[in-house]
């Protein structure tokens, strides 16, 4: 009877923490919701009622932590493990009182505590091997979903307007869903170098994704992904000898270098972004990051509160859309959003933590021989090049940071268990 009940719970927390991640990447619900509008369309999404997710937003977290408290040993363990998650969220928190829009900031601190609590959750149940199963059912599901919603109903999976056409599947927007699935990509390939009895399944999601992805026209997302392919085989240096692995470095960082010399002199920067699809702005983005500085500059240590600064026309985010002539909701570079949410302050214990878990991955490489050892340097190196041209992670409330979180707890948990990734790692 007992281990009924125990194999219950098993089921039901596994179900729960797919449709949690889920929910948190903002994927089919605000679609629904929204009716499948489109950028063009003229239609304001604020003025639609959303409310909906946002309960059910609440319901995961206080679900989340009635888990976690049913492992509160553990639990408090892995949260005092890292300190700088800890100051970060309390930055967030107390931005609250320097805010320009008070009910915004306090609104998105219960979700960012809400979504850190996720990832907390994820890292103190599910070993690493764990959660890349978990990552594999819910891009999988997602992946297969935004293809029947293309197929079956377009209105929704298809975009119109100024970009008709594009695939964005059960997203809002083909930026977001090409940025959801880069990652996906690396978790079927590294699933499909595992082996075993179901490789040709993740080998099929692959070609799938990538397919999508195209399908999308997000340029970034794929240059992101095809970058990410790419580093899949030069970290495997970091698993040689030191004195190997240091040549190999140097080497690759002068051919590097020798290649973009090569490039910048012979191809021209002009021809480049030609080829790309792209112009030497960026798609406008650097004229918005020279207007978002200027906003920084005025609040440069605190900022103007989380998720605070963007209220179209109303207070300083006005003048970032007046100088640009179109409507603009993010800075379209992440670190830049941090800064405007939460000052340097909060922007340097942020990339204090980064770098400490970046590190930490590398350890992890250096000392396992397992697809699991990639993982989080490689979602470590997507979050940073996602975040140059987007803004995966500003507002601390995506999928993106519950994974964050889940890999920053998850290594802390594998240092003290001296990286060695078993079953034990689930405490």
């Amino acid at each position: 009877m007992f281990k009924s009940k125990s194999n219950i719970l098993k089921y039901f927390e596994f179900v729960f923490t797919i449709l949690s991640l889920i929910h948190v990447s903002q994927a089919i619900i605000p679609l629904l919701l929204t009716g499948g509008i489109n950028e063009g369309d003229g239609i304001d999404v604020t003025s639609l009622d959303l409310s909906i997710n946002a309960k059910i937003s609440v319901f995961i977290y206080l679900v989340i932590f009635v888990l976690l408290a049913m492992r509160w040993k553990r639990s408090l363990a892995a949260f005092s493990s890292n300190v700088l998650i800890l100051i970060l969220l309390g930055i967030i928190c107390f931005s609250y009182f320097w805010s320009i829009n008070p009910d915004q900031t306090l609104r998105f601190s219960i979700y960012a505590i809400g979504t850190t609590g996720i990832g907390l959750y994820v890292a103190t149940r599910y070993t690493l091997a764990e959660q890349m199963q978990l990552l594999n059912w819910i891009y999988g599901l997602l992946l297969i979903l935004s293809i029947l919603f293309a197929i079956v109903i377009p209105k929704y999976g298809i975009m119109g307007g100024v970009h008709e056409g594009a695939l964005r599947g059960v997203f809002t927007h083909k930026n977001q869903f090409g940025a959801f699935m880069a990652p996906g990509g690396v978790i079927f390939l590294l699933s499909a170098f595992r082996g075993g009895t179901y490789s040709w399944l993740y080998w099929c999601l692959l070609v799938l994704n990538c397919g999508a992805m195209v399908m999308s026209q997000s340029t970034t997302a794929l240059g992101t992904f095809g970058l990410m392919l790419i580093l899949c085989l030069i970290y495997r240096i970091f698993r040689w000898r030191y004195e190997v692995m240091v040549s190999a470095i140097l080497a690759a960082t002068l051919l590097g270098f020798v290649g973009l010399i090569v490039v910048a002199g012979y191809v021209g920067s002009d021809s480049l972004f030609d080829f790309v699809g792209k112009d030497t702005t960026l798609s406008g983005r650097t004229y918005i990051w020279q207007y978002v500085w200027d906003q920084i500059q005025l609040r440069p240590w605190l900022g103007y509160g989380l998720d605070a600064f963007w209220n179209g026309y109303d207070g300083p985010s006005g003048y970032v859309q007046l100088a640009m002539r179109i409507a603009v909701i993010y800075a379209h570079n992440g670190f830049l959003d941090i800064w405007l949410s939460i000052g340097l302050v909060g922007l340097g214990v942020f990339i204090i933590g980064f770098v400490s878990t970046v590190l930490q991955s590398l350890v992890l490489l250096r000392k396992s021989n397992t697809p699991e050892g990639f993982w989080p340097l490689l979602f470590l190196t997507y979050i940073l090049l996602s975040n140059l041209t987007e803004g995966t992670i500003s507002s601390f409330n995506s999928s993106f940071w519950a994974i964050y979180a889940a890999i920053t707890y998850s290594l802390a948990i594998a240092e003290s268990k001296k990286y060695t990734i078993t079953e034990e790692l689930v405490l």
